[in-house]
């Protein structure tokens, strides 16, 4: 079967004469618009590589250069070229053109020339279709003597014809170009109909193929069907090529590249063949050879290309976020199987379920795992088919609760008003969609590659073209239409800056700064994602605070721990830990370092990244042991706990099973830390090292002890889980008291005692820290290791206080404990 010929021959017709200059209705002339528009239709071919042929003609020029021009009647048209493919050279002369003040332009007498070249020059040629696009307002007086002719022309040659300039509408006033537009079946259309279109680059138009494949359920039946590839991410590797002037053969010379290996021995580089190198992987400090024997043997084979049923599912189980990327197919039947297809596909339909199947597009290819949804377009059905992810594909996240936050009438009625204002949908025209909607990144890529084709020796201009610049921002009418509303939104959810002091502990010296001279600071002092460790000795070396560096520091940390994917992301935050101990060791602020490193684990653990963190703390990051450092007062056993995950695990595993005990307590330990010292100021004070100190024991006792009984508590009498938990606490510490030599209380009363306990002097500033708690809870200003998703259900003041009680009840068991003991 012969293939079909696509190409299109194309005459385009510009005025440049007189009448050309005549101002549209946004200012602009008409050839200044023509002009614009002609230059896109050329690149736009360039880039899309077409294979049309166009040819250029000037009417209204101050040149006669035409092969009619000897009959009299057509001067002042020029032909600048004839029919061929579209060269650089061709977009030049069209941005060098200007504009001829001379007589009219006879528009008539160059469509007639414009017939005649593409009869000539079509010969013995095929094209699809024959164009004639005419740039003109058709002001020039001409006469239409020999209309009838000039129109059966066109229709016996199959010549479209479009003119640009003004459209139906407005030509119709004028009876005889009404006649004119009537005869020659001719489209009219003006520049701001067409000028949208042609703002943007297109790129080269790839035939879709069929994918022809059985449907397959097990071993019942096949149902034939064929899968087209609807949505792809276009390749952003462009061909540089694109940009050779197809006039000079030589404009371009091949790049070759040549790569060579070298290896490093005793400081000096070794050239190695490419035939004694084989792949490696590292998995920890060991590198793991793999030979192409290796790689063949352990590759997945898939067996042969398939597209097989697993099963069906409700629709509300195939959640948005699990839809992949990679594309999507539509899977339409084969002629000789649509009643079986439309069977299936009517059934899903009816039932509300979805089609999950195994897809292999070649064989031995990767497997993927993908959903089919029914989708009924006008009498056509099809199925549309998205990857779905796999385990290891998802990242899972806890979210801190909504719900104690409850908007008034005003709020609510302000975002309504709001989404109502930049509602996308004009007249049934919905704005971005993706058939509409061009990547802006690529149109830029585009530019500028015309930019360097039309001055080679030019740099870049920085600025972005207006047609790209408006895929960035709204629409300038949702913008005039929602200001108002966005005023409104301003003035009620305004938020005010607060100047405060901030203290900060260095060497035991309470150092103060006001929040404008901390700005100054911040502004100043930055480290960088790309290279924190360089930034952070730059900054100590130039005399920075060291406070405001280390805490820079820190952000950065959990910020990179928390984005990370692999284990191959922790190396950058454990190097940057590494550098922080070494610098709390050296200043002796043990405790700053130790305390930050629980904020580290929480981040690991909360972000789903269990799987890396014995890996992760083996890097040299752990606690700071008093076997390391005296001051210390976390000893070896208890830096071992830290590094293992198994408590958490414990703490977990309880917290599915039971709901009598919701929250670890580490988590209590690590708000009320923060709220002491929003309240108290000085992290030294002596309530708050009782409070670290006692907690810390007594919670570390209940780790050992209290884990290992089980009680029943009555649940059907009970229906508070935070009175449930108090009382299965209370109970256990019970049995606990009752055989304090069994369990060594004694050892823990030690501990107690030993630090002496200002009990009158916390509890007095732990009852204004009880309000920042719950404004911190309420106000969801917790971060990552410092409780949030522990916390998500404390919905009101009531429950935050519950949650308080159980918290201090420890302290209640440590007089229960002296009193038993005397």
């Amino acid at each position: 079967m012969a293939a079909i010929n696509k190409k299109e021959a194309i005459v385009l017709a510009i005025d440049v004469g007189k009448s050309s200059l005549q101002h549209d209705s946004d200012g602009k002339t008409y050839f200044e618009k023509s002009k614009f528009c002609v230059s896109m239709i050329l690149k736009r071919k360039i880039f899309a590589e077409s294979k049309d042929y166009l040819a250029l003609i000037l009417f209204g020029s101050s040149h006669t250069n035409n092969h009619l021009s000897l009959k009299g009647c057509y001067d002042n048209i020029e032909i600048v070229t004839s029919l061929g493919i579209v060269t650089w050279d061709l977009v030049k002369h069209i941005n060098s053109l200007s504009s001829a003040d001379i007589t009219p332009s006879n528009w008539l007498n160059t469509l007639v020339l414009a017939a005649d070249i593409l009869k000539k020059e079509t010969e013995e040629k095929i094209f699809k279709e024959l164009q004639i696009v005419m740039f003109s307002n058709l002001e020039a007086d001409v006469s239409f003597d020999k209309l009838n002719i000039i129109a059966s022309c066109l229709k016996t040659q199959n010549i479209n014809l479009t003119i640009v300039g003004k459209d139906c509408e407005v030509l119709s006033l004028n009876p005889k170009l009404e006649t004119f537009i009537i005869e020659t079946e001719a489209t009219a259309v003006n520049f701001d109909s067409v000028l949208p279109k042609l703002s943007h680059y297109k790129q080269k138009e790839v035939t879709p193929r069929a994918w022809n494949i059985p449907l397959s359920f097990g071993n019942v039946f096949n149902i034939r069907v064929c899968g087209y590839k609807k949505i792809d991410e276009s390749a952003k590797s462009l061909k540089w090529l694109l940009c050779k002037n197809y006039d000079t053969e030589d404009s371009i010379t091949a790049m070759k590249k040549h790569t060579t290996y070298f290896y490093i021995e005793n400081s000096e580089q070794i050239q190695v063949d490419r035939e004694d190198i084989i792949d490696g992987f590292r998995f920890g400090d060991t590198i793991i050879p793999v030979s192409n024997l290796d790689t063949d043997a352990y590759s997945y084979k898939s067996g042969p290309r398939c597209l097989q049923v697993l099963g069906f599912t409700k629709a509300k189980n195939i959640q948005r976020s699990f839809l992949m990327d990679g594309g999507s197919y539509i899977f339409k039947p084969h002629k000789e199987d649509v009643v079986a297809f439309k069977a299936v596909f009517n059934a899903m339909v009816e039932r509300e379920e979805l089609m999950i199947v195994r897809k292999v597009y070649l064989n031995n290819c990767l497997p993927t795992i993908c959903v089919m949804f029914p989708q009924r377009e006008d009498t056509e059905n099809y199925f549309i088919c998205v990857n779905l992810p796999f385990a290891e594909d998802e990242h899972l996240f806890k979210l801190p609760s909504l719900k104690s936050f409850k908007p008034n009438y005003e709020e609510n009625n302000a975002v309504r008003n709001l989404i109502d204002a930049m509602d996308l949908d004009k007249d049934g025209n919905e704005l971005f969609m993706p058939e509409n909607t061009h990547d802006p990144e690529l149109q830029y890529v585009y530019d500028c590659i015309a930019q360097k084709a039309i001055n080679p020796n030019k740099l870049l201009t920085k600025a972005i073209p207006e047609p790209i610049q408006s895929l960035l921002n709204p629409p300038k009418r949702i913008m005039e239409k929602s200001k108002q509303t966005i005023n409104e939104i301003i003035k009620i959810f305004s938020l005010q800056q607060e100047k405060y002091e901030k203290c900060l502990v260095e060497d035991n010296n309470i150092l103060q700064f006001d929040c404008d001279e901390e700005t100054d600071f911040s502004k100043q002092c930055v480290i960088t994602a790309f290279s924190p460790i360089e930034d952070f000795n730059k900054l100590l070396k130039n005399g920075f605070n060291s406070v405001i560096v280390c805490e820079n520091m820190k952000h950065i940390t959990l910020d990179l721990i928390e984005s990370s994917t692999s284990m191959e992301d922790l190396e950058k935050p454990a190097l940057n830990l590494k550098v922080l101990r070494e610098f709390y060791i050296n200043n002796n602020d043990i405790k700053s370092y130790n305390n930050l490193m629980y904020l580290v684990k929480d981040s690991v653990l909360i972000s789903g990244k269990e799987g890396m963190w014995s890996q992760f703390v083996d890097s040299g990051i752990g606690l700071i042991t008093n076997q390391e450092i005296e001051i210390s007062d976390i000893s070896q056993e208890l830096s071992e706990q830290f590094m293992k995950h198994e408590v958490l695990q414990d703490v977990a595993a309880e917290f599915i099973i039971d709901d009598d005990d919701p929250v670890p307590l580490s988590a209590y330990n690590e708000v009320l830390e923060r709220a002491v010292i929003a309240e108290s100021k000085v992290e030294s004070s002596n309530a708050f090292k009782w409070f670290v100190t006692a907690r810390s024991a007594i919670e570390e006792f209940e780790d050992t002890h209290l884990r290992k009984i089980r009680i029943e508590v009555p649940k059907d009498n009970i229906n508070d889980i935070f009175e449930k938990r108090r009382l299965r606490r209370q109970i256990k510490w019970q049995q606990i008291l009752e055989k304090c030599e069994e369990y060594d209380v004694q050892k823990l009363l030690q501990r107690l005692e030993n630090n002496k306990m200002l009990k009158d002097d916390f509890c007095l500033r732990i009852s204004v820290a009880y309000g920042m708690l719950s404004k911190i809870i309420h106000n969801a200003m917790l971060t990552p290791g410092s409780g949030q998703i522990s916390f998500s259900f404390l919905t009101s003041d009531e429950d935050v206080n519950k949650a308080i009680q159980i918290f201090m009840q420890g302290f209640e068991i440590k007089d229960q404990i002296i009193e038993t003991i005397k």
